[in-house]
Formats: structure tokens, sequence, C-alpha cells
């Protein structure tokens, strides 16, 4: 598993630490090769490879799989996670707290000492589409006050993300898609600290929030071309529109996803072009060129 794959699960692993609490100070990952686990840092991440606690090691801290293979023949003092990839706990082996298991293949030997094994169970999907319909409808409700408040009180700023969209697609789509990948990775790394936590979550929140400032400005696009007078009106229509069209493309396999992820890329790339709307984006041009 790759650092820009893993990065959706090392944000849970933050959060799970963060809601935790405790004193933490030092966290590791692995990505890739065979690793003997002597001594752990307060937090260990097994991304890929294969990590092993050996059967003649005690070791203090806790243990989160994400990817690849966590061995624990000797003892952990702490607890081990399970979210993704395989977990052995072995013939004699001792882990003091929790073997929690999300998803990924466990395997607990029933001679092992284990505090105590639990598992996630998930929801079973409801049938109805009831809990689609108001997600949806309360995305809509959010985007279209939103979209309604900006239009009435700065139109300039809707217009020139609106213009970086519509006239400078290709590089609006080019920076979002660098920018949010790079900001996503700083963010992760930065909580890898642990210090910077709370500030690595507030980062992947704003970051969250651009992208809806992108939709929002896509709604306007679209109210721009319906028969209505009102600006704020025609700009949630156009949000209800947008919101239905993107709902239709997830149903495509695979093209519509990627559809889905080139509106978010191209409105992400619009907003940090114009800077937040602030500034009418001008490709850079060369001089002298014929």
């Amino acid at each position: 598993m790759s650092p820009t794959e893993a990065i959706p699960l090392l944000v849970v692993v933050l959060l799970l630490v963060s809601i935790g609490g405790g004193d933490v100070g030092e966290m590791s990952i692995t990505f890739e090769g065979e690793t003997e686990a002597d001594t752990l840092a307060d937090v260990r991440v097994v991304a890929g490879g294969t990590t092993t606690v050996p059967s003649d090691a005690t070791v203090e801290g806790d243990v989160y799989v994400i990817g690849g293979t966590a061995v624990v023949d000797g003892a952990v003092d702490g607890d081990v996670t399970l979210l993704n990839g395989n977990l052995s706990v072995g013939d004699g082996a001792t882990v003091t707290g929790t073997v929690q298991t999300y998803s990924g293949d466990a395997a607990v030997s029933p001679e092992a000492t284990v505090g105590r094994v639990s598992g996630f169970e998930p929801p079973t999907p409801s049938s109805s589409p009831a809990q689609r319909v108001g997600g949806l409808l309360l995305q809509f409700l959010v985007l279209g006050a939103f979209g309604w408040w900006l239009v009435e009180r700065h139109p300039r700023v809707v217009e020139n993300v609106g213009a970086a969209i519509t006239e400078h697609a290709l590089v609006s789509g080019v920076v979002g898609g660098l920018g949010a990948t790079s900001l996503l990775v700083l963010f992760v790394y930065m909580a890898f600290t642990l210090i910077l936590l709370p500030l690595a979550i507030v980062g992947l929140l704003a970051e969250f929030l651009v992208i809806l400032y992108g939709q929002t400005v896509f709604g306007y696009l679209l109210g721009t071309r319906l028969p209505i007078e009102r600006d704020g009106v025609a700009t949630v229509a156009g949000i209800a529109g947008f919101l239905l069209a993107l709902e239709l493309l997830g149903a495509v396999p695979y093209l519509g996803g990627l559809a889905q992820l080139a509106v978010a890329v191209v409105g992400f790339g619009a907003v940090l072009n114009t800077y937040f709307g602030l500034q009418r984006f001008e490709p850079v041009t060369i001089p002298g060129g014929s």
C-alpha cells in the first residue's frame, strides 16, 4: 500500500488516536518490507509489508493495521486495531488491551492471552431510499442557503470563480488535482507529530469546505442558464439540478465516479486560482510570444 492509498485509513487512525486521548508523543509507520518490532513507538501503523512482534519480545504501545500483515507472537502492552489487511495473534502471545477488528482478516489463537476481542458489525443498509434522499436534501439546504447568500451579497466573488471554471477548466483541474492531493498529504503527515493533530483535522475540514464552495459555483453556473430572473432563486434552482446530476452520475459505474472527481478538482482549482473569488484569474502569458 502506497502512502497516497493509505491516506483515508491514516485519517481514521488519527481520529481514533485523538478520541482515545492519552499521552502519545510518537508515531511510526511501515509501508513495506519485513520488520521485527522489538520496541514500539507510542503508536505504530502497519500500512504494508509484514511487521512481527517476536515471541521473546515485550513491547509497549498501540498497533493499527491498515494494510499488509501484523503478526503478534510475543507480548503487546496496548491495543491492536485491524482496519484493513491481515492480523495474526499466535499461540502464547499476549495483548493486554483490546484486539479490535473493523475489516480485514484476523486470526486470534485460543491459546493467546487477550484482554478483550471485539469485532465491528457494519449496519445493514436500508432498502428504503429515505436516508439517501434525506442526505441529499440536507446538502441542498446547506449549499442552497450558502449560494443564495453569496450571489445576493457578493456576486463578483461567484462570477470570478465561475469564470475560472468555464474559461480555464483545464488549468483549474490541474491546479485542483495537485492542490487537493498535496494538501491532503501535508495534513496527514502533519498529524504524524500528533502535537499538530488538531491543526491537521481543521485543515482537512477546510479542504472539504473548499470542495463544497466549488459545487456551489457549479450550481450558480447552471442557474444562469435557467429562465429565472432573480439571481438568488436561479442559483438555488441550479444547485438543486447540479446535486441531482451528481447523484445520477454516481449510479454510472467507473465513469460516473471519474466525472464526480473531475467536477470536484476543477471546482477546487478554480477557488484556489481566484483566491476564493476575490480576484479574477488570468493565465500568465509569455512576453514576446507571437
